[in-house]
């Protein structure tokens, strides 16, 4: 379960005491996981026309946590339809 609460402290070189609210609980996207199968052909797909393109691009296109993204180049990699450079 996702919640609020309040945290207190001194900052440096400030004698007043801050209150600042923080997340409590995983962030509700960290909450899906991608089929990582469906997730291999989103990412074969956009990779199939032979253009480089880096991490972080897939990453923007396609929406999943990046060790997932991780994981699927891994699997297309040790197939031999993708290589690293």
């Amino acid at each position: 379960m996702v919640s609020i609460k309040p945290i207190y402290h001194l900052p440096v070189g400030n004698h007043r005491m801050v209150e600042e609210w923080v997340v409590v609980g995983p962030h509700e996207y960290l909450l899906e996981k991608a089929d990582l199968d469906e997730l291999e052909k989103k990412v074969y797909e956009a990779l199939k026309n032979g253009e480089r393109m880096p991490l972080s691009k897939i990453w923007r296109s396609i929406p999943c946590h990046l060790w997932e993204l991780d994981a699927v180049l891994k699997r297309l990699k040790d197939k031999g339809l993708v290589t690293e450079e």
